[in-house]
């Protein structure tokens, strides 16, 4: 809790003013001619809200420095969708958002046995990307906020459904000292309406849709707030979602891929048997499987269901806010496509299905001891991802490139070896778990003193339980995760786990602590001079099993590396055991020039964090990964002219980001990662918003970016063991070779850009509110949003594979009426039905699955909205 900054000048701050102005009277020339410019043709503006013109755009308040501060008073860079906007834009979950955030770039699926289904999106900013993720890899670089406490994930971006949202803020850019590790890049803050004891309040809001080549849903959202008493409120909220598929699962057609009409033949496999004298799979032959079964139009359906409360408690100087939410996102099919196949469609062999289950407890403590405010923030999370994916991909090009056919194998008799072929599919059988505590506390000084500063601890304990079984089935798939004696032969399969070629049993725990503060001094009226620091510790620990079993791989992977009993509860053994610490700091230092109330210009200094961690691989050489930093050079500037009718935004940049971690499959398809290379990332963010007239705003901003590799990427380490950046690279694991290894090209060279990120993203809006008809007010906006293409990784080779994701635009239109508190609207998003592409990936190796996805933007939808306020 913060008071506001007073802009009176007290005797102090007069005594500072005039130490400050001896100082800095040098620069007086250089200030003056640049308060001209920044002058020009911007009115005073008065401090009395009667001065104001009629249609002036509203004050945006944001927390982003963890204070209550009016968006232009804070040198940070910041998108702002505050809750007008959130509703005129129609914005309802992670999607919708990033949508209208040029700052952000989303990736989702990027296979591995993935469905790329809601919850397993990834979020980053300003191209701070290298490609990659997996559980057992990298923290992210982005973290994500619900109210005060952090709900960053590392198997993808939690998708709060968007309702009765006060605001969501893009803080771009290194975030490391107020928010920590996974703000390396920046942060997102969901922030939501809180009980209010003062008023009764209720709202809700119908939607029905249709897409185009797809299905139909609708959307049922619900608030109301319950004032109890003078000092207790609670506010209650729901929603109920069902989205439509747009994806075909069709008999179709892909030879490369080994698919004719919906069936799909293995070479090394026998082509035609029986079990007990009954046909195998139909009796199209066992080295065949067809996707008949599976055959649906629009495959790709979502349910999301959820609910969130708050108790608000006045108790004069403190308050005391709990909360919980939870929400289950269940999801059918798969949610990209196989250009190869069709548009919209793909050809998959099994049963696949998802569900996402979170909630999250919070407790937030605002008040204060004498002048000082005391906020403490905790919480806990929980969340559980279980899912289903074909993977026959994977079983289809191995058996292809290397005859794995025959190892894959049937019993005769069970508990014997040696039977024949058994049907060749896989699929991926995923149960896991996610757990995090956190713990803020943090003590400010009086917001109106010339020097004022926060300090505050931080901790916090993530647990990860990832369990993974890869399963041949065989003929029954009544039950994926084992037990039919058709599938994959009980010799060769891990113990405990029926039908598994490969288990991935793992318990992760990531631990972070941290002390940090930040000060800011009034060095003048106009000079305001901010520093800050934070100091972190990390502990980050991976154990349990994971490979084949010891009678199918007796020399590799799984079984044959296990040293001790197991530590997971479904593991046969343990050969994985290992820990990573590390300690350091990040730094941010910002200058802040006001050249009027409605002018300022910021230079900042910051650096972010991503801690390192433990590499699960018996690949040889490759051992923990180290923290990367990322260091942000930047100049920013926020103004406001013609009377608060035209806001204007933006910042320049320059990061380099040092030894950035790099994820990538390496072998039996495991990841790894490595402290890569280096990078530079160059670019200017834009957001202008003008009150053209009483009745028409408008809106225009994007982000242009340059990321690009500063040195080679070679995949290896050289004599001192540090990433090789010589070109050619040195010999070794990279080398096509491997008998005879020889140096090699670098398998990104220096100038490569960096993946996922376009260069350029921005958005254009224009709303029009029309003259009231019989008490209606009608209104009508037009949105567009582009960006440029994007790779969807960062090795040249991966590349050529996987293809490129082209620029796209889209446009969305709306128009309704609204009258005493009711709102009808019509909607038509993507309206020239665009197929932009947010993601490209294969189900495993990219020189091996040579068979591209892409999950495309949704096609073009029709909804209609009804909405009333109480």
């Amino acid at each position: 809790m913060s008071r506001s900054r007073s802009n009176t000048t007290g005797p102090r701050a007069r005594d500072v003013g005039r130490i400050g102005g001896r100082k800095f009277m040098r620069y007086a020339p250089l200030a003056s001619a640049i308060s001209a410019i920044l002058s020009a043709g911007m009115p005073a503006h008065a401090a009395s809200e009667t001065e104001a013109s009629s249609g002036a755009l509203e004050e945006i308040v944001v927390t982003a420095q963890k204070k209550v501060e009016n968006l232009q008073n804070v040198p940070i860079s910041i998108e702002v969708l505050d809750s007008e906007k959130i509703e005129k834009l129609h914005i309802a979950n992670l999607d919708d958002y990033v949508k209208y955030s040029p700052g952000i770039a989303l990736v989702r699926g990027e296979g591995q046995g993935g469905n790329g289904e809601p919850g397993t999106s990834h979020i980053y900013m300003r191209g701070v990307v290298s490609g990659g993720t997996n559980h057992s890899g990298s923290q992210p670089s982005v973290g994500v906020y619900l109210d005060e406490e952090p709900v960053t994930t590392i198997d993808g971006t939690v998708d709060v459904h968007i309702y009765d949202i006060q605001r969501i803020e893009v803080l771009e850019g290194p975030q490391g000292t107020l928010f920590g590790a996974s703000s390396q890049s920046g942060t997102v803050r969901i922030i939501s309406n809180k009980p209010d004891p003062t008023k009764f309040e209720a709202s809700y809001e119908l939607t029905a849709n249709k897409i185009d080549h797809g299905g139909v849903g609708y959307e049922i959202d619900g608030m109301v707030n319950l004032p109890i008493s003078p000092i207790l409120a609670v506010r209650l909220v729901g929603w109920d979602q069902h989205d439509g598929g747009f994806i075909d699962n069709v008999a179709g057609t892909n030879a490369n891929a080994g698919i004719i009409d919906g069936v799909r033949s293995f070479p090394s496999w026998s082509t035609t048997g029986t079990t007990n004298g009954v046909p195998n799979n139909g009796g199209i032959g066992q080295g065949s499987i067809s996707n008949a079964a599976y055959v649906k139009n629009n495959y790709n359906t979502v349910e999301t269901k959820g609910g969130r409360a708050a108790l608000k408690l006045d108790l004069g100087d403190w308050t005391v806010t709990p909360t919980v939410m939870g929400q289950r996102v269940t999801s059918e099919g798969f949610f990209g496509y196989d250009p190869a196949v069709g548009d919209l469609q793909l050809a998959h062999f099994g049963p696949e299905y998802s569900s996402d289950s979170w909630m999250q407890g919070a407790l937030t403590v605002e008040g204060k001891v004498s002048d000082f405010d005391i906020v403490y923030a905790g919480a806990y999370m929980k969340r559980t991802l279980q899912s289903v994916a074909d993977y026959s991909d994977y079983s289809y090009f191995y058996d292809k490139i290397d005859g794995y056919g025959a190892s894959w194998t049937g019993s005769k008799t069970a508990g014997t070896s040696g039977g024949s072929p058994i049907m060749p599919q896989e699929l991926v059988v995923s149960n896991s778990s996610f757990e995090k505590f956190s713990h803020e506390l943090r003590v400010s000084t009086p917001q109106d003193l010339p020097v004022r500063g926060t300090v505050g601890l931080f901790v916090q304990r993530q647990q990860h339980r990832i369990s993974e079984d890869y399963t041949m089935p065989g003929f029954d798939f009544s039950s994926p995760y084992g037990g039919n004696a058709n599938g994959f032969d009980p010799f060769y399969s891990i113990p405990g786990h029926p039908n598994t070629i490969w288990l991935t049993d793992e318990t992760r725990v990531d631990r972070d602590k941290a002390v940090f503060g930040q000060v800011t001094w009034d060095i003048t009226s106009q000079l305001e001079l901010t520093g800050g620091l934070r100091y972190f510790k990390a502990d980050n620990t991976l154990e349990g099993f994971y490979g084949y079993s010891l009678n199918f791989s007796p020399h590799g992977s799984g079984m044959s590396k296990c040293f001790a009993p197991a530590v997971t509860v479904g593991a046969p053994c343990q050969n994985l055991g290992n820990r990573d610490t590390e300690d350091g700091h990040v730094p941010r230092v910002n200058l802040t020039y006001k050249f009027t109330k409605d002018a300022m210009v910021y230079a900042t200094y910051s650096k972010g964090f991503r801690p390192g961690g433990v590499n699960r691989t018996a690949q040889a050489g490759i051992g923990p990964y180290q923290a990367d930093f990322l260091t942000n050079y930047e100049i920013g500037w926020k103004t406001q002219w013609f009377d608060h009718h035209l806001r204007w935004n933006g910042a320049i940049f320059k990061e380099e980001w040092k030894n950035f971690q790099f994820s990538f499959l390496g072998e039996n398809s495991v990841t790894i990662i490595e402290n890569g290379g280096d990078a530079q990332i160059t670019g200017i963010e834009s957001e202008l918003e003008w009150a053209a007239t009483s009745a028409l705003t408008l809106a225009f901003n994007f982000t242009w970016l340059d990321p690009k590799l500063t040195s080679n990427y070679c995949g290896e380490e050289d004599a001192t063991g540090q990433p090789a950046r010589s070109n050619p690279c040195p010999a070794g694991l990279g080398s096509p070779d491997q008998t005879n290894p020889q140096p090699y090209p670098p398998l990104a060279p220096t100038g490569t850009v960096l993946p996922i990120t376009p260069k350029f993203k921005g958005n254009v809006i224009a709303r029009y509110v029309l003259d009231p008809i019989g008490g209606w007010e009608p209104n009508v906006q037009a949105a567009f949003v582009y960006q440029s293409q994007a790779t969807p990784a960062l090795k040249t080779a991966d590349v050529q594979f996987i293809g490129v994701m082209p620029a796209y635009g889209m446009a969305d239109l709306s128009a309704g009426v609204e009258k005493s508190g009711m709102n009808i609207q019509f909607v038509v998003d993507n309206v020239a039905d665009k197929r932009g592409q947010t993601s490209r990936f294969e189900q495993c190796t990219v020189s091996v699955c040579q068979q591209p996805y892409v999950i495309p933007v949704q096609p073009r939808t029709y909804a209609i909205k009804f909405g009333q306020k109480f």
